[in-house]
């Protein structure tokens, strides 16, 4: 797809999903961003260029009102939190994308980008791996309910591609940047300063891979652009250029 387009964004009220919606208007796109009800939607109503639509994962005919007339779908709504039921993660992750598949399809949609993560590969004992490509296999096992039910989300998203309707995945690495309240970064410089953040590097080196959320953002946004042939069913980590450095990195922001 080429110029500008009408964009749906999902979890628009969180930490990417913001970031997403601000992007796609500095491109000169248009926005309309599901909240769900009841949710905090001050910011996203007083940005110009964005429509807010009320809906939610569970209710496929909020999702058919807000897919109407849109080009594309970033999908960036999921259960994120390391507790739940299992029923819980399968309902968000894996159903409401179904749900949201289905919606954009027949509501005419061209472009479905879902932001998954490396999590979706992480295997049982075994934490995020550094080195790893797109050449790496779905594990047979995951890590817990979140890894699982994003993997298994991703894998429907990537088999949904067609001639019509082109889907991808991006995975961006350890997301950060302006506006994250609810994050690792700022669940661990809260623990550094409380003096609960233990150092078990045993004066070793420990190095991450990020992706500040400017560069999930962009990587979003070419994927929802790209020619067809070039990104249909396929995933793409994304990634920071260079590899960090953690403890000095948390000094630094904390």
């Amino acid at each position: 797809m080429a110029g500008a387009v009408k964009i749906l964004v999902t979890g628009a009220t969180g930490f990417l999903g913001g970031h997403l919606v601000d992007g796609a208007l500095h491109q000169g796109h248009e926005v309309r961003a599901l909240v769900r009800p009841g949710s905090d939607a001050v910011r996203l109503r007083s940005l110009p260029g964005v429509e807010v639509v009320t809906g939610d994962l569970t209710d496929g005919a909020s999702l058919g009102r807000a897919a109407a007339g849109c080009d594309a779908v970033l999908h960036s709504a999921a259960r994120v939190v390391d507790h739940g039921s299992r029923a819980q993660f399968e309902a968000a992750n894996v159903t409401g994308t179904e749900r949201l598949l289905a919606a954009a399809r027949s509501a005419g949609a061209r472009r479905f980008v879902f932001v998954s993560s490396p999590s979706a590969l992480m295997r049982v004992r075994e934490g995020d791996r550094l080195g790893i490509d797109e050449s790496t296999p779905y594990p047979q096992r995951w890590f817990n309910l979140y890894c699982e039910t994003k993997a298994i989300a991703e894998q429907y998203v990537r088999a949904a591609d067609g001639p019509e309707f082109t889907t991808c995945a991006v995975r961006p690495r350890g997301i950060w940047g302006p506006r994250d309240h609810a994050g690792f970064l700022p669940r661990m410089v809260d623990a550094m300063r409380a003096g609960r953040l233990p150092d078990l590097s045993g004066g070793k080196r420990v190095l991450v891979s990020l992706c500040h959320v400017d560069n999930a953002v962009d990587a979003c946004l070419r994927a929802a652009l790209a020619p067809a042939g070039r990104v249909g069913g396929k995933a793409y980590f994304v990634g920071d250029r260079e590899e960090t450095d953690l403890w000095p990195f948390l000094a630094r922001v904390g």
